[in-house]
């Protein structure tokens, strides 16, 4: 039975039912209500600051109405970070470091029992482990999601490519860099002016090439978005 519950409670007596044992009633929640939801748009936006979205809203459409981004802004490099993210990792985490101190508390036990020469060897990978697990302790999770901007702006309305936006993400557009950075196993580690045209073993090259050290086969390169190639 559907029941007019503002006009019995505004006194209407033929609104208002005579209940009966065992009877429910049911007071639905208005549909998509919910407490407000905000994101944070940092850098060059023309109008950065806290903006209120609507379920459902995509990033394209609040940077839309922020303004668009300023003529200095990078947008292969924006840093995007949602708070989801940010405790996935941490218990992710928290599982490592739970699973290396109980390796580490075995291979203590491991100590008691073995050769001098076992016991030297065993004593520095301990070391080296309680210095990993001190780390992984004093490390604070990011939470972000690597995205390609300029093709997020360039998609349709609806389109996949666009990102739907979840309470408390954060986008910070940075000035564009004009800097390529090479570090790890080369003779000497140094940021480089880009120039158009350059590839990897250009700008190895221009840090003095790889050391004797360096394994060839696993250079890898962090894009300005976080995508690892």
């Amino acid at each position: 039975v559907t029941v007019d519950l503002a006009a019995a409670l505004a006194g209407d007596t033929t609104a208002d039912l005579l209940l009966q044992p065992f009877d429910v009633l049911s007071v639905k929640r208005m549909p998509e209500w919910g407490t407000p939801q905000y994101v944070t748009l940092e850098g060059e936006v023309r109008f950065p600051g806290r903006y209120a979205i609507r379920r459902g809203e995509t990033l394209a459409g609040v940077i839309e109405r922020a303004g668009g981004l300023t003529d200095l802004a990078f947008a292969e490099g924006v840093v995007f970070t949602r708070k989801s993210l940010r405790e996935r990792e941490a218990e992710q985490v928290a599982v490592l470091t739970d699973r290396l101190e109980r390796d580490l508390a075995a291979l203590a036990v491991q100590n008691t029992q073995a050769s001098p020469t076992a016991v030297q060897n065993s004593s520095q990978s301990l070391s080296v482990g309680q210095s990993l697990l001190a780390e992984l302790r004093n490390a604070q999770p990011v939470g972000r999601l690597a995205i390609d901007l300029p093709k997020v702006l360039r998609a349709p309305a609806g389109s996949p490519a666009d990102i739907v936006l979840k309470h408390e993400d954060r986008l910070v557009v940075p000035q564009r860099s004009q800097a390529v950075t090479v570090l790890g196993e080369v003779q000497t580690v140094t940021s480089h002016l880009y120039e158009e045209g350059l590839k990897r073993g250009d700008y190895l090259n221009l840090s003095g090439g790889l050391t004797q050290k360096a394994d060839s086969k696993r250079i890898y390169v962090v894009r300005a978005n976080g995508q690892v190639v």
